[in-house]
């Protein structure tokens, strides 16, 4: 019975799957297709924000949103069977792999928005509000497992942006969060008995 260490990078596919969500949920009219809102993983410092978020002639290019992965919390009551492991064949192999449950999380994305102007960011919390609110929360598929997320109250961090860019740009924050994300544990490997022999005691 072998054990196989797991090589999982964290929780990078559930930020693979939100950053395509943003992509898809998230359109401005006033701009062309191939200068429209820039979604990006990152966390910038400060002292480089205006390298990430060029201007020309005092102005955005096109409105920026970037988001990082802020929390990762256990969640307690959703845990369950630790020492359970349930048994998956292999389709191709005289194999069985035995799983463990998966870890349960909530994760937390922190989101920044900037904008030219104001009417800008009024539609993008639109759209991420009306696509992920607790009556109807939005969907991701990760893995071939469906993952919920939800937008929190945004706010306004206008006030936040170094030097000459606070005359210039709008800066909002918002919270989204997946409450229920699942980490692979390790399994093992045993093989599948396919004949054996019966002896009979006359």
């Amino acid at each position: 019975m072998a054990v196989t260490p797991l090589e999982h990078f964290l929780f990078r596919a559930y930020s693979v799957a939100l950053k395509q969500w943003l992509i898809d949920n998230l359109h401005l009219s006033t701009y062309s297709e191939d200068n429209n809102v820039t979604i990006v993983y990152t966390t910038p410092d400060r002292a480089f924000a205006k390298y990430m978020y060029p201007v020309i002639n005092g102005a955005t290019t096109s409105p920026n949103i970037n988001f990082h992965l802020t929390g990762i919390e256990y969640s307690q009551s959703e845990n369950l069977l630790g020492f359970v492991r349930e048994p998956k064949k292999y389709p191709d192999k005289n194999k069985v792999k035995k799983l463990k449950p998966p870890l349960v999380y909530k994760l937390t994305y922190s989101t920044t928005l900037y904008t030219r102007v104001q009417p800008e960011m009024d539609v993008l919390i639109y759209q991420l509000i009306s696509k992920a609110h607790k009556n109807a929360k939005g969907v991701l598929v990760v893995d071939g497992q469906w993952a919920e997320i939800e937008v929190g109250d945004p706010r306004d961090e206008t006030n936040l942006e170094p030097g000459e860019a606070q005359d210039v740009l709008n800066r909002y924050g918002v919270d989204i969060t997946i409450p229920r994300a699942y980490l692979p544990l390790d399994y093992t490997e045993e093989q599948i008995v396919t004949n054996f022999d019966v002896v009979y005691d006359v």
